[in-house]
This record gives structure tokens, sequence and C-alpha cells, in this order.
């Protein structure tokens, strides 16, 4: 028995058949070839990016230097600290400055001056120490100055005071006094009182003046429609440098 050859258009199909696979079999071993490719180029790239980051320098983290918080301050006892002695504004030397026999010279004596108050106003009739004189009316701070309009009045002054003795009182007992016993301004007049000054230092430099140690005594005391009239006689010494 002889077997059936197969039909010319039979192996015709086969032979196409036959060349799509291997045609689809190469195309599917290209596509794995491109695929491979980009994966191997996608490693590299990775590759080199981590290889960069190993290589790159780590910034540090900043960091804060602890400063030390300053040293409290120790507690004071109050009561052990000593007390700096008072002087009255003005005051620019003391007893402890000056010897008891210390040569000063009298720069003017035996002054006069009849001393009006300006009345209830408030404001002052002021007076110049320095030459003296009754300088005129005045609102603000003085060197010495007298107000009011109901006997006796006030005596008032920003320089250091004091009451002495008396016109025989010596400039020596003038400091002690305004420094164991000073006077606070305002002060009320009495017939026969004596006062002591210091005159401002500085203010007798500016005027080319010498500071002063003045002597004020009250002779006499009236009231004159509604002014306080007070007679005084003043006795001055330049202070010794």
């Amino acid at each position: 028995m002889t077997t059936p050859q197969t039909p010319p258009q039979q192996r015709g199909y086969l032979l196409v058949i036959t060349l799509v696979v291997a045609a689809l079999a190469l195309v599917v071993g290209l596509a794995g070839v491109v695929l491979s490719a980009i994966a191997l180029g996608r490693s590299d790239e990775a590759s080199e990016l981590a290889k960069q980051a190993n290589t790159k320098p780590v910034a540090a983290a900043p960091t804060t230097e602890a400063t030390a918080d300053p040293p409290a301050p120790e507690p004071t006892d109050p009561g052990s600290a000593a007390p700096a002695p008072e002087y009255p504004s003005g005051a620019t030397t003391t007893p402890a400055d000056i010897s008891p026999t210390a040569d000063y010279t009298v720069s003017y004596q035996g002054e006069h001056l009849r001393v009006r108050s300006v009345g209830c106003g408030g404001d002052h009739m002021a007076v110049d120490l320095d030459e003296p004189r009754v300088a005129g009316a005045g609102r603000y701070s003085t060197d010495f100055g007298v107000q009011g309009c109901n006997a006796p009045g006030e005596i008032i002054t920003n320089l250091p005071i004091a009451t002495v003795s008396g016109p025989a009182a010596t400039p020596f007992d003038c400091l002690e006094t305004i420094r164991t016993d000073p006077g606070r301004s305002p002060i009320a007049p009495t017939r026969g009182m004596t006062l002591c000054l210091v005159t401002d230092q500085q203010k007798a430099t500016s005027n080319g003046e010498s500071q002063k140690i003045v002597f004020v005594t009250v002779d006499s005391i009236s009231v004159d429609r509604e002014t306080v009239v007070l007679n005084l006689t003043l006795k001055a010494w330049d202070m010794p440098q």
C-alpha cells in the first residue's frame, strides 16, 4: 500500500506558517535584546548615581556653641554698706578739705540790702550773693530769695545753708555746721538770725568769680502792702584754693 502524497497547496501553507513563526520568534528575540539593553543602561546609570552619592562629602550639621550664663550678682546686705554722706547741692568743699586755720580772704563786708518779696503770687525776690545785690523777681531756683506776703515770709535757696551763732562765727564754723546740722529750704527768718551759705563753684568760675562763704544776718522783718521786707547785712569770704 502506498502513502498518499501531500498536495502542493498544503505544502505552501506549511511553509508560510513556518516563516511566520520564525519571524515572530525573531521579533520576540529582538525585543528581548532591546529590553535587556535598556535595563543594562538603567543599571549603569543607577550605579553611577550611587557612586557619586558615596563620594560626595556630607555637610556637617551646624552646631550651636553653648554659652555660659553670666554669673548672678551676689546679694548685698543693705546694712553692710556704709551710706555716703549727703551734702546739699553746690557744696564743693567740706571742713575736712580745709584747715581750721586756713587763711580766708574777706571778699566784702557790711553790705546792707533791703529785700522786698514779690507778694502772694508765688514768685520770689532773688539776691545775687557774689556782688551782692538784689537781682529782681524770679520764679525758679535761686541762690538766695525772699518770698511770701505774710510775716515773717520765707528764705529760699538751692545752696548749702546752715544757721550759725552770729556774725562773729568763723567760715570754718559755717562749713562744720553745714556738715553736722545743715538747714533746709525754705527757712522762716527771725530777727537776729545769721545764715551761712556756700556759693556754687561751677557758677562762680563761669562768671569769673571766686567761690564764697557768705554770712547773711537778718536785721529786721516787716510787712508792707502784702510784701515781706527783710533788711539784711552780708559778709563774704573767698574760699581758699
